[in-house]
């Protein structure tokens, strides 16, 4: 169900307040303020990957409890009206953090600056007590622990435990684990979350959203009253952030599901296969631009990255060129020095952060054990420019400089063939992976703002790649030489060719009146060798 106007997209704020004033389109999932409510439990930690609506939901749940204001009349028409507790709605103080900005140079002083806001928001002077005026008064005053004292007061004053809502609680952690005051910074959040969390009686309900779960040694030492709902555990949570199938079927046209659910769908949480919300925004708010990548990078993605050794990225280029499903062990617990040294890391690690953080997908085999892929076309392409910026020299606009001189086929091959050849030879990509060709080459022409298209059917088969410019499109296909020898690239090349032809891949773009260029590559081990025809309509 959703309320506001479906071609108003607020893609911007994660304000809930922002979504109903504006009438902009809010798929309800205030069904969350209910299970929250409902739980037994009263420190819940909720591990989404990126993009699923976590802040938005923190932010509706605030909206909904904070006894500073009245807020009912916007939630009108929605899921949680009807629900028995919806007589809980302005009920509490709340302590809301966003952890996303904090830095290891300046987090003490930004902490400390949201809980002197949280004091005079909530507190006359009179009420604030000797210890929190001595705070207010003494600006080298960090103490973590002022947090449970506030608490206290809180409860004192408004006769209720507060809330704590603590949005992306991981960030800061997995930003700055290089940085010299990380142990330092590490310590101060420990001490923050296991002083306000454990054993106070003053604690209404704690609510943590991030994407990983972190281990208990690393940032929840002495929280035995921790509840996690991750990806791999089925909950009532499961459809509380993104997008359902159900969802999706009210906002998006019956003629667009196939495309939309090949690209942003397959997301894995417990029982369910989500959608990536903010990419299907995205989409839904300029359609005519049609399906692309709208995920942002973050320092998960770049540790995945610096993880990756040779068997990792064999795996992964498999699942990327395939229905290619590894089966390994996944641990929900990451361990934070493991993930800060790679020598350290397992696959285990490496393949649980890349479920944790959603740019793979996960099928529960028996107890932990699992089979993994890649979820989506998105994925994919992420994945493909993550290969491409760790494992090799991220491209740049010496490809580009190529490809506008594609009109003169010889000169544009032989260029090409040099271009990649020289690519090839700062690494060892192997001698018989057609697969891993496909994927170097996928994340170059991505990497340089080309759109592509990727083993998709087209006439009577499945072409490696259809790359579209503005002024031409281009359909290339790979194949492997037995040999290095030109005599041997040169025929593997134009049986590229002949394929691109017979197969009629150039039916992909039957409607175009661009250019149409058949690309042909082979490769042997470092060297390559570029063939290109215009195919004549």
């Amino acid at each position: 169900m959703f309320v506001g106007d479906r071609n108003r997209i607020e893609l911007s704020s994660s304000n809930f307040k922002d979504f109903i004033i504006n009438g902009c389109l809010y798929v309800d999932k205030t069904a969350f303020i209910e299970h929250v409510i409902k739980d037994s439990s009263n420190v819940l930690l909720f591990t989404r990957p990126r993009r699923m609506g976590k802040s938005l939901n923190m932010n509706t749940l605030a909206t909904f409890l904070n006894c500073k204001q009245d807020t009912a009349h916007l939630f009108k028409d929605l899921y949680i009206e009807k629900s028995s507790v919806f007589s809980e709605i302005n009920k509490y103080p709340v302590i809301y953090f966003s952890f996303k900005d904090y830095n290891a140079d300046n987090y003490k002083q930004e902490i400390r600056d949201e809980i002197i806001q949280l004091i005079e928001k909530y507190l006359k002077p009179e009420q604030f007590g000797r210890i929190l005026t001595r705070y207010l008064n003494d600006d080298d005053d960090y103490s973590p622990t002022i947090l449970k004292r506030l608490m206290e007061v809180l409860s004192d004053v408004y006769g209720k435990n507060p809330y704590i809502l603590i949005d992306e609680y991981d960030k800061p952690i997995f930003d700055n684990m290089s940085h010299t005051n990380f142990a330092e910074m590490k310590t101060y959040l420990v001490t923050l979350l296991s002083s306000s969390m454990k054993d106070n009686p003053y604690l209404g309900k704690a609510i943590l959203t991030g994407v990983t779960r972190i281990a208990k040694e690393n940032l929840f030492s002495g929280l035995n009253n921790i509840v996690v709902y991750d990806t791999m555990k089925p909950s009532v949570y499961d459809a509380d952030f993104s997008l359902t199938d159900e969802e999706l079927l009210e906002l998006v046209a019956a003629d667009k599901i196939a495309g939309v659910r090949q690209w942003y769908n397959n997301m894995r949480v417990g029982g369910n296969l989500l959608y990536n919300i903010y990419s299907v925004m995205n989409y839904l708010s300029d359609p005519a631009a049609g399906l692309k990548g709208y995920w942002t990078r973050t320092g998960n993605q770049k540790i995945l990255g610096e993880l990756l050794n040779s068997e990792r990225l064999d795996e992964i280029v498999r699942m990327v060129n395939g229905n290619y499903f590894l089966e390994t062990i996944l641990d929900p617990q990451l361990n934070m020095e493991h993930l800060k040294d790679g020598t350290k890391c397992s696959d285990i690690s490496f393949y649980t952060l890349g479920v944790q953080a959603g740019y793979l997908s996960h099928n529960h085999i028996g107890h932990d054990t699992y089979e993994i892929f890649v979820p989506n076309e998105e994925a994919k392409r992420t994945w493909a420019r993550l290969i491409l910026d760790y494992r090799y020299d991220s491209p740049d606009s010496k490809l580009r400089e190529i490809f506008k001189g594609i009109q003169d086929i010889d000169l544009f091959s032989s260029k090409l063939t040099d271009f990649t050849s020289m690519r090839l030879s700062y690494y060892d990509i192997g001698d018989g992976l057609e697969k891993t060709y496909h994927v170097f080459s996928l994340g170059l022409y991505i990497g340089a703002d080309y759109e592509c298209v990727s083993n998709l059917e087209a006439g009577l088969g499945r072409f490696d790649i259809l790359l579209k410019a503005k002024t031409f499109n281009a359909i290339i296909e790979f194949k492997v030489s037995d040999s290095a020898t030109d005599d041997a690239l040169n025929k593997e090349a134009d049986k590229a060719l002949i394929q691109i032809e017979e197969r009629e891949y150039w039916r992909a773009v039957k409607d175009s009146q661009l250019p149409l260029y058949k690309i042909g590559i082979a490769c042997h081990g470092k060297k390559c060798l570029v063939k290109t025809v215009l195919r004549d309509k």
